[in-house]
């Protein structure tokens, strides 16, 4: 692991606290909701921008883990560098469907 890396991941879970605290906030003035303004709420540009930055950092943040996780415990390189591989394409994968899913609202 790289010092680049690590100083991202720091970085990340410290951009994280502000984006996790407007998701909480978020979610709690959501609850008061009816089903069809929760709809209307999540579809609007406000709601796109706020699930998809929170979904965004913690997908990012996650694979940053997992990759640590995995050049500490994997000891063979080529399937460390596969495994990576297929946790990089999972979370880009998650990030878009959840994109697509909150703008198809």
């Amino acid at each position: 692991m790289s010092l680049q890396h690590w100083k991202f991941q720091r970085i990340s879970a410290l951009i994280m606290i502000p984006v996790v605290i407007v998701s909480i906030l978020y979610l709690i003035n959501i609850t008061s909701l009816s089903y069809d303004e929760l709809i209307l709420d999540l579809g609007s540009t406000s709601g796109t921008i706020i699930g998809s930055l929170f979904i965004g950092f913690i997908l990012y943040h996650s694979c940053m883990g997992l990759e640590v996780i995995i050049e500490d415990y994997v000891h063979t390189e080529s399937v460390q560098k596969d495994l990576i591989s297929i946790t990089k394409l999972l979370h880009i994968t998650s990030f878009f469907m959840t994109v697509l899913i909150l703008a198809s609202i």
